[in-house]
């Protein structure tokens, strides 16, 4: 009796150990089609393949971590128009670079969720096939506290910025609701995709309403330029020119809220071939008009070049007037936020 019972184990034992090895021969669905076991509508997927376990992996976590590189990549470039209400010309406004930092910061932390859910060798070609999971839950519900965060940081911006008085100030408070419901326009790009329905969470703030505001904040701002030091000459017509791009007022002819002190300093060297080395720095102040108060100070270094000594001086000019009018309005709305 002992022994038959001892046979039906042991037959029970290698018939279960045959079944374990014959399933894991078997190809899984995920492998050529979609994964029943994660469903599209509970998971994102993603899928990698080599030789070798840990590249597969890796390459699993890239098929899945694309879908949002991709998005990223979008973002990057990201430009929404609006119509400003002073002169009815059609304008962008982009997302800047540390409101790019800050959503790929927090795409990391999505993208480390993603787990390696199945794996399985295909005994023929010694192939690794790996599924990488994201559970689309956990996600959305990251995102949806992320945006819930930046529209109340959002409601705290507006509100200083109606209550401040320091027209500079108001204007950082302005450009900060700006740039946070840029962020989070992002944010829900990527919600959309976690999100099954695709509908993400609608906001109750318009990014051309407040590009328009921050518009309008900006002309009622008075600058007057200041010239400390211009070795070259012409750079006050050259600032005046950049400043007036910006939407901000040049106080030259009215009593400013501002002033913006300029200073050229130069280093003319002539090298053994003859080419004549312009280096020097481009310093930015602004001050109250009193100058009993520093709101920001930025400096660009210059260098050019030239075998000619006037033509090297217009290419100082010319490089000045490149980076005022490609930097000059975010650095003094950036004042406006560092205080």
């Amino acid at each position: 009796m002992t022994s038959l019972f001892s046979t039906a184990i042991l037959i029970s034992t290698m018939l279960l150990l045959t079944a374990c090895t014959s399933k894991g021969s078997l190809q899984p669905d995920w492998v050529n089609g979609n994964a029943s076991d994660y469903p599209a509508k509970k998971y994102l997927t993603g899928k990698g393949q080599d030789s070798h376990q840990a590249v597969a992996r890796d390459r699993a976590r890239a098929d899945l971590a694309k879908i949002f590189e991709v998005s990223i990549a979008e973002q990057s470039h990201d430009q929404i128009t609006y119509t400003s209400k002073s002169d009815g010309k059609a304008k962008v406004v982009q997302m800047d670079s540390e409101t790019g930092r800050e959503i790929s910061t927090h795409t990391d932390q999505i993208v480390s969720g993603i787990q390696i859910s199945e794996t399985w060798k295909d005994p023929k070609s010694k192939q690794f096939h790996i599924l990488a999971t994201l559970d689309r839950m956990k996600a959305a519900n990251s995102l949806r506290s992320n945006i819930n965060q930046i529209d109340e940081a959002t409601a705290q911006s507006i509100h200083h910025s109606k209550n401040e008085r320091n027209p500079l100030r108001k204007l950082g408070h302005a450009n900060k609701a700006l740039q946070l419901q840029l962020e989070r326009s992002a944010y829900q790009k990527h919600l959309k995709v976690v999100d099954y329905t695709g509908m993400g969470l609608s906001s109750n703030y318009n990014i051309p309403k407040l590009a328009n505001d921050l518009d309008g904040l900006l002309q009622r701002i008075h600058i007057k330029i200041q010239i400390e030091a211009d070795p070259i000459g012409d750079l006050s017509n050259i600032v005046t020119g950049a400043l007036t791009n910006t939407g901000f007022s040049d106080a030259t002819n009215s009593k400013p809220d501002y002033l913006l002190n300029t200073a050229l300093s130069l280093d003319t060297q002539q090298d053994h071939q003859g080419w004549y080395w312009q280096r020097g720095t481009l310093e930015l102040t602004l001050f109250s008009p009193d100058k009993q108060e520093t709101y920001g100070s930025r400096r660009w270094s210059i260098k050019v070049s030239s075998q000619n000594k006037a033509l090297s001086e217009k290419r100082v000019r010319d490089k000045i007037n490149q980076l005022l009018n490609k930097e000059l309005r975010h650095t003094l709305i950036q004042f406006g936020s560092a205080n």
